[in-house]
């Protein structure tokens, strides 16, 4: 049976860490470690739900009456609906004694025996910004939570934290998707004022050439009305 990670540790915050939405996007929360021992400690994240969760870093070595800071990030849920509020994530510390030549953390916990072991828990809730919400999971805060199926408790599945890792390589990714659509916006753009001036400048020649069509049209009946002109009144004059 693991030992109470509270005689060698505390954590902050002690209750709960409470993300709170809406779920749009990253949500981050900070867990504080602080050793109470004045031994060197190794310690690893789990939680019950991996694929929802990223830590940094998810395990570690933790030195005598030292602190470490571990930020979790909660993924995205586009559609976060109440009822999902009725299941409570969970993060396990599991800590054990460093020995001298330790290099390998998943190794070491893979042997490391379970008397040996120190465990705490630390709850994790996602509530709404409905003040009716936030009030119902208030209470839940002031008692311990115990899920139960049957009268009997239960079973908890609880798997390594992944490493944030991933998450900032997912961050440069949409990074780089705003930067080229962006870019792609700025292309249009210019594309679209390139196409206005060029049906200005053809809406321009158009009126020069009608205006210079305009102006032989009208030369041009100048001197054939004044020619002819002259003929008609010749021929008048020769007529009496």
């Amino acid at each position: 049976m693991a030992k109470k990670i509270a005689d060698i540790m505390t954590y902050e915050p002690a209750d709960a860490l409470v993300f709170e939405g809406p779920f749009d996007k990253y949500v981050k929360r900070k867990l504080v470690i602080r050793s109470l021992t004045d031994k060197d400690m190794v310690y690893k994240m789990k939680t019950t739900s991996p694929r929802l969760f990223y830590v940094r870093p998810n395990m570690g070595l933790l030195r005598a009456k030292s602190t470490v800071n571990i930020e979790i990030y909660m993924q995205p849920k586009l559609s976060t609906v109440p009822s999902s509020l009725a299941k409570h994530h969970k993060f396990l510390i599991v800590a054990g004694e460093a020995t001298e030549d330790l290099e390998d953390f998943h190794g070491y916990f893979k042997q490391l025996d379970r008397a040996n072991m120190w465990e705490g828990r630390v709850r994790c809730l996602l509530v709404h910004r409905q003040p009716e919400v936030i009030d119902t999971l208030v209470n839940e805060l002031a008692e311990p939570i115990r899920q139960t199926a049957g009268g009997v408790d239960e079973v908890e599945v609880l798997n390594d934290a992944l490493q944030g890792d991933e998450l900032e390589d997912l961050k440069m990714t949409e990074e780089e998707v705003a930067t080229l659509e962006e870019e792609i916006k700025a292309i249009r753009g210019t594309t679209g004022n390139v196409e206005k001036a060029k049906e200005n400048r053809c809406a321009k020649r158009s009126n020069k050439l009608f205006m210079l069509v305009a102006s032989l049209v009208t030369v041009g009946a100048v001197i054939l009305v004044t020619h002819y002109g002259e003929y008609a009144v010749q021929r008048i004059k020769q007529a009496f």
